[in-house]
C-alpha cells in the first residue's frame, strides 16, 4: 500500500499543545465517551477503516479517502489518550459502563448507506465534543476539542461529497439522447 498524503483529509490548523491546566477526574470520564464510546474516536477509526477494505473493489477512490480520514481518527484517538492520562484518567477502552466493541461499528452492506452512516458519526462526534467543551472549564482542554471539531468538520465535507458522488454514479443524469426520446417519443 502506497504511502498517503494526509493534508486533504484535516484542517491545516496545527493541533494545540497536549495539556491540560490541572488533573480533573471529572473531565478525565467525560472524554472517555469521545474515546471509546459508541460514538468515539475508537468506533470511526474502526468503522472507516473497515469501509475502506470492504469498498476497494467497489470505489478506489472512496476507499482511500475512508482510510485516510481512519488514519485522522486514529490522530484524534492518541491525542484523547493522552489528555486523559494528564487529567488523571485511564485511557482503557471503556466509556459509559461498557467496555468498547465491535458492535459499536456500523458495518453496513452497501456504499450509500456505509457513507451515510458515516457522515451522521461526524455530526455526533461534533455534538458531542461541543457539549463537553460547555462542561470542560481547561482552556487547554477546550482548544483541543475546537481543534479537532475542525478535522471532522472537514470529514463531513468529504463524506458529503463521496455521498453525492454515489448518488450520481446510482441516478445518472439523463443524456441527451434520453431527453429527446423523452420529448419526442416515436409512435
Amino acid at each position: 500500500m502506497r504511502q498517503n498524503n494526509l493534508s486533504a483529509y484535516h484542517c491545516d490548523m496545527p493541533y494545540p499543545e497536549i495539556r491540560v491546566l490541572e488533573k480533573n477526574p471529572y473531565y478525565a470520564s467525560l472524554l472517555m465517551a469521545d474515546y471509546a464510546g459508541f460514538v468515539s474516536e475508537m468506533s470511526a477509526t474502526n468503522q472507516y477503516y473497515y469501509h475502506s477494505v470492504v469498498l476497494e473493489d467497489v470505489d478506489q477512490e472512496i476507499a482511500n479517502m475512508l482510510r485516510n480520514i481512519s488514519f485522522v481518527e486514529m490522530r484524534h484517538f492518541h491525542i484523547l489518550a493522552k489528555v486523559i492520562l494528564l487529567l488523571g484518567g485511564d485511557p482503557i477502552f471503556y466509556a459509559d459502563t461498557n467496555y468498547w466493541n465491535g458492535d459499536y461499528v456500523y458495518y453496513g452492506n452497501n456504499i450509500l448507506s456505509q457513507l451515510e452512516a458515516d457522515l451522521q458519526a461526524e455530526f455526533d462526534a461534533i455534538e458531542n465534543y461541543q457539549k463537553n467543551i460547555e462542561l470542560i472549564d481547561d482552556p487547554f482542554v477546550k482548544n483541543i476539542l475546537r481543534r479537532i471539531i475542525l478535522d471532522e468538520e472537514v470529514h463531513v465535507r468529504l463524506f458529503e461529497k463521496a455521498i453525492e458522488k454515489v448518488k450520481l454514479m446510482q441516478n445518472p443524469p439523463e443524456t441527451l439522447t434520453d431527453i429527446i426520446k423523452e420529448t419526442f417519443p416515436q409512435n
